[in-house]
């Protein structure tokens, strides 16, 4: 199933990730995903659902973000966001009954020192 905004315009281009940066989100109890893309505007990560995880985003629009990469030195705490895009997915082989989801986010307004890690972290993986 596939639930996308109307607002889901990218303004920039994405960015691959290629490092391991993890996105934790403020659901309670929190949960944790793997970025696959980024912007200065936006990204999008995904998680496995389980635990009814899709149950504590459900009917939430605003959200608040941490991302992080051990060992790569990069911790960007608090990072307001917005949802905009849910796809669901699966895993293949034996973890076939694992549900993945997709997410996608658009950054709310960040302060100076946010975009700057946003940028920094966005240039560290071209």
């Amino acid at each position: 199933m596939e639930k996308i905004s109307e607002d889901n315009r990218r303004k920039e281009k994405r960015t691959q990730v290629d490092d391991n940066v993890y996105v934790v989100v403020d659901t309670q109890p929190e949960m944790m995903g793997q970025m696959v893309e980024i912007s200065s505007t936006g990204m999008a990560f995904t998680f496995v659902d389980l635990d009814a995880v899709s149950d504590r985003l459900s009917g939430r629009r605003d959200l608040h973000v941490d991302l992080f990469a051990a060992g790569k030195g990069y911790f960007i705490r608090n990072l307001p966001a917005r949802l905009v895009s849910t796809l669901d997915g699966a895993l293949n082989g034996s973890f076939a009954s694992l549900k993945i989801k997709r997410i996608g986010v658009e950054f709310g307004s960040l302060s100076l020192s946010q975009q700057v890690q946003i940028n920094s972290l966005i240039r560290r993986q071209k």
